[in-house]
């Protein structure tokens, strides 16, 4: 019979019932008409009311579906992995890359974003600030230990030939919980702005000046960390240089006023977004040559007499 980590197995069990109720509660908050009213208001009524001059057109929401269909599936992986064996061991303890903390964290992460719900729903702005200011940093955590285990095991996959497995967390878990992170740290952003306006009486260009310029801030630390610290372990992690861009075209497209600075500020960000965008797959791809040549260096060296 084999041998489980009862510990994982719990936080991969809790993270599929705290996923379920809150998608179950996210479909229930945009209905207009909900079976079951928990909410005193649906979403998009709330985004009306609340409206902005760096609020993304209503398109741009619809990423809320390619992210949560991205975290199933990563989950789906993980859930794999427990009925997978390696070496009549459970693959997903063999070695074990997806850890406890890692899946309790991302189980706190929904609960937040379920509370965020129904904090927004009552119109408490500024606890609805504060719990999205949260819900990035949990995703960032869950980033990091899925990059430094993957970063540790690694040579222990390549030996059990796990090639597409490596390459599977970095698509599916990597990348998952980048647009992930990335979108709710825009979200938080968008809250900021929100709460600047509607609670401190700030102009509607001023607060969305000060939003812009945090994402700002936010995007440099990001794409510099990313590229030049962070590299060998998100190298391939792509979606966050997508979400920006996609985010700011929805600004654009729904404000677009040459006239105003948060416009002028907005499509700049965008041109920056884009050349990120150009230079995270130029230097990808050439580390990734690099790499793969060391690598067929050492193996040819390894074979001579």
């Amino acid at each position: 019979m084999a041998v489980h980590n009862k510990l994982l197995l719990a936080s991969i069990i809790t993270v599929v019932v705290v996923v379920l109720v809150s998608f179950g509660l996210s479909a229930v908050s945009s209905l207009d008409d909900p079976p079951i009213h928990l909410y005193k208001h649906n979403m998009s009524y709330l985004s009306d009311k609340y409206h902005h001059g760096v609020k993304p057109a209503a398109w741009t929401f619809s990423i809320w579906g390619l992210i949560y269909f991205w975290q199933a599936l990563w989950l789906i992986f993980a859930i794999v992995n427990v009925f997978r064996k390696v070496d009549d061991i459970p693959a997903y303890i063999n070695p074990v890359i997806l850890q406890p903390s890692l899946f309790f964290v991302y189980a706190f992460n929904y609960c937040l974003t379920t509370a965020w719900s129904f904090v927004f729903d009552r119109e408490i702005l500024e606890a609805s600030f504060g719990i999205l200011v949260v819900v990035p940093f949990t995703l960032y955590f869950c980033l990091f230990v899925a990059y430094k285990k993957l970063a540790e095991h690694n040579q222990i996959l390549s030996k059990q030939g796990r090639h597409i497995e490596i390459w599977l967390h970095r698509i599916f878990v990597h990348n998952g919980l980048g647009i992930y992170a990335a979108w709710t740290t825009i979200a938080a952003l968008l809250t900021l702005t929100t709460l600047l306006i509607y609670r401190c009486d700030v102009d509607y260009e001023t607060a969305g000046t000060i939003s812009l310029g945090v994402l700002s801030a936010e995007f440099a630390i990001f794409v510099g960390t990313d590229l030049f610290l962070f590299d060998r372990f998100s190298r391939y992690t792509l979606t966050p240089y997508l979400v920006v861009p996609y985010a700011l075209g929805g600004v654009l497209s729904e404000n677009w006023n040459s006239q105003k600075t948060n416009s002028i500020f907005s499509a700049a960000l965008l041109g920056i977004g884009l050349a990120a965008i150009v230079l995270k797959l130029i230097m990808m791809f050439m580390r990734h040559c690099r790499k793969s040549k060391s690598e067929d260096l050492i193996k040819s060296s390894s074979v001579e007499p």
